[in-house]
């Protein structure tokens, strides 16, 4: 019979077998019974051919792989396959095992079967060492006929690149020996039992294994640096080996060095195998040789590498590569490719792959000039899996937080001088998402590198910078920096003005975003006259019922509020929302926060029961409108259970912030702003409560929560640390109170100045600590500081002002003084009933205060009412 190269053929007889192709061959019908018996080698020695093994072997069990050979359901007990990305170990382990259990079998044979030709060689070579005096026509045949009559051999099938290479010789011996097969292909679990092969998927080497098997092989104490490299090295033992070996043979090269090395001059570190090694050995070429399979293949699946190699190795989403083509089958069929060759792992829905494919992957595109395209291209896919509005959008957050790694991924992976305004506008997007999930530091340096480039590429004046710059200062806004962000604010509203003019939409939307900032340093007088001229300029560009008109009133009735203004507030609140619910509707954002800010104030003038119903009528629209998941419905939850606790129903407050904190935490994660302030209020609660020591508990953990999370010297930080030390004082404990208060009032002169309303009226709260711990006349001194200094800054009328002014009283009163505390009541009594109310909570206060000072001083006849 005549066979053709890379053809096999079976020799008549259920023990005649053709493995082989090259030169034309003529096969004898040969019976391996007839042929002269096997050479007998001593006693106690096994015959074997396998290669020398590293003497130095780290992380991996043996006993899993003599686990393998108990079979299972479908498969050939004795036979199984090690798969896994190529220099995973998979040699290495079977070759370790093999000696390590040498002596339980009575013939252990390795074949490099990386074709079928190399797998009839294998045969032949066992023939020639059973029995020398076989023909190379008759060895391949003998050798299975040896395999099939007899039992105990081990027989290791190495790097397998087609499994139909040795398919029927499975086939033909299972049940007789062992079989195990080392491949870089991952069949799936069909085609493995199909095989009845059992398969274990080989992975990287645990990161303390790692480390032990570079300082073993370099003889080096550097844990730490052992460490650092392994990390940069994915774990792979190929890797790691080559490492050492670089290490070992250039003097002075230490882990750091060669790290080093991989970060400025990858190729040559990757290509280099070291002293002693052929040039395969080394990773850039092991995987060249897998990429060329693939190539041949699926030419799509390189596509897709090509594009992985720029995103983060791990959990890429898979609704990020199928749009390379029309057809997502394809891409999934590319995938199915790539898992199949132990290039990539699929889990979940995302797309994993070791650092160093990408990295090898990434060399060969700047290598062939294609670098700049691809990685343009993986932005692209980037941008068009983004959700929209990363704001409000809460279905989107699951994918927006998938992405966010693969973003930054692509950003760090060019210089940024080579990004394109795409890589800006991803990059624009993703710190949009983290400034509103809280990561607001991350924000900042996102929106920084947003502005630089696009200044670059751009310009200064151009309308796109200028919107990068306004990102830039409502995360300046958010992260506490308000001086920041005014400034900024500033510049961009020369710039609008100068480019689109005075009244063009952006010009007017950025001056509101300015009076937003104004209101949020307390520089309440200067945002109320922004706010007013932005109502008035858009009344007149817009129309009076315009959204945006209506909306920027709504803002100016919230900046009425915090002036202390609050009729001025509730009237403008009430106007502002009857617009809108004509214009628009109930449902529409603008008239749900307009509802929202007539509670808040509703319940700053007092009015707790109206505050109440608007609240709570509002939760049930935006549950409606929003779900129950969205920030805006859980803000709305948190002012409900706000507007109990002014109202002094505690336990339904306390239950109601309890089952928000979880909801919290499971929606957006317990860092996230929304999740702490809820927390900061439960602790509140508890202390209006009664349950101090549990109030202070929470505190602390918040207070060290928020400076991780934000900064310390970020104001939800230093109000909390303020509500701390309340509650210490509550507790009794007025030296932590102190503390704390005094470390209040020094942040917020650091933050915002001596002379700002906030720093002065955490002097105020100060005072009354050092009141009630019997320092009297520290507390008076720091109230006559601040009062002053209040009637100055916000004003006779304001709320703290008033509040500041009647502990100020009260002082004098416990000090004796007690004219001076009348005088004092007096006024703060005809204030507080012109601003705020006869039955206003701090009215009432405040004349209950000037009854026991009439007291106090003997004038019993006179009434304070």
């Amino acid at each position: 019979m005549d066979l053709s190269s890379g053809m096999s053929a079976h020799v008549e007889g259920s023990d005649r077998f053709q493995v082989g192709s090259g030169n034309v061959q003529t096969n004898v019908d040969v019976d391996a019974g007839t042929l002269p018996p096997p050479q007998t080698p001593g006693a106690g020695v096994v015959p074997h051919n396998l290669p020398p093994a590293s003497g130095v072997f780290e992380g991996r069990d043996l006993t899993a792989v003599t686990e393998l050979f108990d079979g299972g359901a479908g498969v050939v007990v004795g036979q199984a396959a090690v798969h896994g990305l190529g220099g995973i170990g998979k040699s290495e382990l079977a070759n370790h095992y093999a000696r390590r259990f040498l002596d339980q079998y009575s013939l252990v044979w390795w074949i490099t079967a990386d074709s079928r030709q190399s797998v009839g060689l294998g045969l032949a070579a066992l023939t020639k060492e059973l029995h020398p005096v076989a023909t190379l026509a008759d060895a391949q045949a003998w050798a299975l006929g040896w395999l099939q009559s007899h039992t105990g051999w081990l027989l290791v099938l190495d790097n397998v690149e087609d499994v139909a290479d040795i398919t029927e010789l499975l086939g033909r011996v299972a049940g007789r020996g062992r079989v195990l097969v080392t491949t870089r292909r991952d069949l799936g679990i069909a085609r493995w039992a199909k095989l009845g092969l059992v398969p274990l998927r080989l992975g990287v080497l645990s990161r303390a294994a790692s480390v032990r098997l570079l300082m073993r092989l370099t003889a080096s104490g550097d844990a730490e640096g052992a460490g650092r490299l392994a990390e940069a090295l994915g774990d792979l033992p190929l890797a790691l080996q080559q490492a050492a070996a670089y290490i070992t043979q250039h003097t002075g090269t230490g882990f750091d060095e060669y790290r080093q090395l991989l970060a400025e001059e990858f190729d040559r570190a990757a290509a280099d195998a070291g002293e002693g090694e052929t040039s395969d050995r080394c990773v850039s070429a092991v995987w060249t040789v897998t990429m060329d399979a693939v190539s041949a293949r699926r030419p799509l699946a390189v596509r897709v590498l090509r594009i992985l190699a720029w995103l983060a190795p791990d959990d890429v989403p898979e609704p990020v590569l199928t749009a390379l083509t029309d057809d997502p089958r394809d891409v999934g069929d590319a995938l199915a490719t790539l898992v199949s060759y132990s290039m990539i792992s699929r889990e979940r829905g995302g797309v994993s792959l070791h650092r160093l494919v990408q990295a090898v992957t990434r060399s060969a595109m700047i290598a062939d000039g294609t670098a700049a395209a691809v990685h343009e291209q993986a932005v692209g896919l980037l941008a068009k899996a983004a959700p929209d509005d990363p704001i409000n959008n809460v279905a989107g957050w699951p994918l927006w937080a998938a992405l966010l790694p693969h973003v930054s991924a692509s950003v760090e992976a060019q210089p940024s001088g080579d990004w394109s305004m795409l890589v800006l506008h991803i990059l624009d997007r993703a710190a949009t998402y983290q400034q509103f999930q809280g990561n607001i530091t991350a924000a900042i340096t996102a929106f920084e590198q947003v502005v630089a480039g696009e200044r670059r590429m751009l310009g200064d004046d151009h309308a796109v910078t200028l919107t990068g710059r306004n990102n830039l200062a409502l995360a300046y806004e958010s992260a506490g920096r308000v001086d920041e962000a005014i400034v900024e604010f500033r510049d961009v509203l020369a710039g609008y003005s100068r480019i689109l003019g005075e009244h063009h939409p952006s010009t007017l939307s950025c001056r509101n975003n300015l009076a937003l900032a104004y209101r949020s340093a307390g520089r309440v007088d200067e945002a109320i006259a922004v706010f007013e001229q932005v109502v008035a300029d858009r009344r007149r560009e817009l129309g009076e019922d315009h959204p945006y008109t209506l909306n920027s009133w709504n803002n100016l009735a919230a900046a009425y509020q915090s002036a202390g203004r609050l009729q001025d507030s509730i009237t403008s609140s009430t106007e502002a929302l009857a617009a809108l619910r004509r214009v628009l509707s109930e449902d529409h954002p603008y008239t749900m926060t307009a509802r929202n800010n007539l509670a808040g104030a509703y319940q700053a003038a007092g009015w707790v029961d109206r505050a109440i119903t608007e609240y709570e009528e509002l939760l049930t629209r935006v549950r409606r409108v929003l779900g129950e998941d969205n920030p805006y419905t859980l803000t709305t939850r948190n002012n409900v259970a706000g507007a109990h606790r002014a109202a002094g129903r505690w336990d339904e407050a306390i239950a109601e912030y309890e089952q928000l904190r979880d909801d919290c935490g499971r929606a957006l994660g317990g860092d996230h702003p929304i999740s702490l302030t809820v927390r900061n209020n439960l602790a509140l609660a508890y202390d209006d409560a009664g349950r101090v020591d549990e109030a202070i508990a929470i505190l602390e953990h918040v207070l060290a929560d928020v400076r991780r999370v934000l900064s310390e010297d970020h104001f939800d930080a230093i109000s909390c640390r303020s509500n701390l030390a309340a509650a210490y004082r509550d507790a009794g404990r007025m030296d932590e109170a102190i503390a704390e208060y005094e470390r209040v009032q020094t942040a917020l002169g650091r933050v915002l100045g001596d002379h700002h309303a906030r720093t002065l009226v955490a002097g105020s709260r100060l005072a009354a600590v050092y009141q009630s711990a019997g320092r009297l006349d520290e507390a008076i001194t720091e109230y006559e500081r601040v009062v002053p200094s209040l009637r100055q800054v916000q004003g006779e009328d304001h709320s703290d002002t008033l509040t500041s002014a009647n502990n100020l009283a009260g002082a004098y009163l416990t000090a004796g003084r007690v004219d001076e505390a009348i005088a004092a009541f007096e006024q703060v009594l005809a204030r507080s009933r012109r601003v705020l109310g006869e039955d206003h909570p701090n009215t009432q206060t405040t004349r209950n205060n000037l009854a026991a000072a009439y007291a106090a001083a003997g004038r019993t006849d006179e009434d304070a009412g």
